[in-house]
């Protein structure tokens, strides 16, 4: 998986807005951003709201959200992750049954995507978690 898991992304702060505000959805109440180098294209600053579309909940303020995170980064990155980890069981399942007449290859590959699945719900274990994650490689059958 493609993801830094040392910076403070647009996705961190998103993870603390939906614990603190449950009824915003992002993209639908509120937008968070963060800027980027143009010559590089990576993260170059802390995300912020850019968006925010509930007249009935204050906006808060970016360093607020910020200084959420930071009193709490382990449960914030751990929440993350496991939304990462669950999409990513839901996106395999199936994969990992036969029935007990399938041919020897797909018994194979059902075999492969079990250790996979098993894997990735082994990832909270880590010794690193939730600052160093060491994904599974998903099987290619």
């Amino acid at each position: 998986m493609d993801f830094d898991f040392s910076s403070y992304t647009h996705d961190l702060m998103v993870s603390v807005i939906r614990e603190h505000y449950p009824t915003m959805v992002h993209g639908r109440n509120y937008l968070v951003a963060h800027p980027l180098d143009p010559a590089t294209g990576e993260q170059n600053g802390d995300p912020r709201i850019v968006s925010w579309a509930n007249a009935d909940i204050e906006q808060p303020k970016d360093e607020d959200i910020h200084a959420l995170f930071h009193a709490d980064e382990a449960k914030y990155r751990a929440a993350f992750i496991r939304r990462l980890r669950d999409e990513a069981l839901s996106n395999t399942d199936g994969k990992a049954s036969t029935p007990v007449d399938a041919p020897p290859a797909l018994q194979t590959g059902a075999a492969a995507w079990r250790v996979y699945r098993q894997a990735l719900r082994d990832i909270p274990q880590q010794a690193g978690f939730p600052f160093s994650i060491e994904w599974p490689e998903r099987p290619q059958n």
